[in-house]
């Protein structure tokens, strides 16, 4: 959860992105929380009366056609959330390494010659895309705890 809170300013910039990637993320879920429940509409409705054409053709047809479309619908919500939250990932770790490389560029001249700074470089590109990992995986891990 701290991570969280630390990452969330620089999200924030980007609101409706992230609003927007919450919400199909919400969308996923429920998608995901109806297939379980539409396939025991699929099981209960087998039990059909003999001669009864239309539950035997088309109560089937359609939640097997239901199905099918929640199954989609949650890939799709999925895959829409991370479109439009790659920008504000991006955007903020941006933001995070331009505020450390600000922060390197002020430090004195000593600490400059003392230390293989070039290497920094390096740190700092593998921490920032650390930290964006640890927030989706935490993002993730939120989401499914529920």
């Amino acid at each position: 959860m701290g991570t969280l809170k630390r990452l969330f300013p620089y999200l924030w910039d980007y609101k409706w992105r992230v609003v927007a990637a919450l919400s199909f993320m919400v969308g996923a879920k429920l998608a995901n929380v109806g297939v379980p429940l539409l396939l025991k509409n699929l099981v209960d409705t087998m039990n059909f009366k003999p001669g009864d054409v239309q539950a035997v053709l088309v109560v089937p047809v359609a939640l097997l056609l239901a199905y099918g479309l929640l199954r989609l619908s949650t890939t799709l919500f999925t895959e829409l959330r991370e479109l439009v939250f790659a920008k504000a990932t991006e955007g903020a770790a941006r933001r995070i390494s331009l505020e450390v490389f600000r922060h390197l560029h002020a430090l004195s001249l000593r600490f400059h010659l003392e230390r293989q700074t070039g290497g920094m470089t390096r740190d700092i590109e593998r921490g920032t895309r650390c930290a964006f990992a640890d927030f989706l995986l935490a993002l993730q891990h939120h989401s499914h705890a529920d």
